[in-house]
């Protein structure tokens, strides 16, 4: 799956410090599937994914919806939240088994009082807070297949040497903001170009260098 939820909150901290968070913690397994809270819901917590992966997203009056990212294990989200007052703002539903240590708002104010863990929620904030910003720039300034390959160039550096990037292509289509036929269309040109390859519920990046090559013809004097 797309993940655009920056760097995981377990890898910048120590063993002993993630220990002390799990005694603080509320622990809950989640079938697959399951819905973990919806968007409004006034009583948010911060949230840990310990196994499995959560998708959140936004449903609309219409009945569509827009993916926003996958949350890891490791990784976190709804730390905002408890800092702003701001009820729930997307329905987090598990993908596979999921376990996640949830945070009451005093467990939370302890949190804070960490410095390691102050540096490292700081630390992911600013990353994403980057990562949104780029992408609002790329939504307006890039055309649509330019503005994939960047997405899928990012995600396969991520994945590993095989460059193997999974992804549902409907969501691929709600983050970049198109219809499935649009993406389809994108998808089509840079298959056509020798840049990707799909698979089911996976595209493939044969050559990062090859597609970094290409996306030049997009980048700023």
């Amino acid at each position: 799956m797309v993940d655009l939820s920056g760097p995981s909150l377990y890898d910048l901290i120590d063993h002993s410090t993630r220990e002390w968070m799990t005694g603080l913690a509320r622990r809950r397994d989640y079938g697959n599937g399951t819905t973990v809270h919806v968007r409004g819901d006034p009583n948010p917590t911060m949230d840990v994914v310990i196994k499995g992966q959560i998708r959140l997203s936004r449903f609309r009056k219409d009945g569509s919806r827009s993916f926003v990212s996958m949350i890891k294990a490791g990784q976190h989200f709804a730390d905002i939240l408890m800092l702003s007052g701001f009820p729930r703002s997307h329905t987090a539903i598990a993908v596979g088994p999921v376990t996640i240590n949830h945070f009451d708002s005093a467990a939370f104010a302890r949190l804070l009082d960490c410095d390691e863990l102050l540096r490292a929620l700081y630390t992911i904030t600013a990353h994403r807070l980057a990562a949104a910003i780029a992408m609002v720039d790329d939504l307006r300034t890039l055309p649509r297949t330019a503005h994939l390959a960047k997405l899928l160039l990012g995600q396969s550096a991520r994945a590993g040497s095989d460059g193997v990037v999974g992804v549902v292509q409907e969501d691929l289509a709600a983050i970049i903001g198109v219809s499935a036929m649009t993406l389809a269309k994108a998808l089509a040109v840079l298959k056509r170009e020798g840049l990707v390859e799909t698979r089911y519920r996976q595209i493939r990046i044969p050559d990062r260098a090859l597609l970094a090559k290409w996306l030049e013809r997009y980048e700023d004097d």
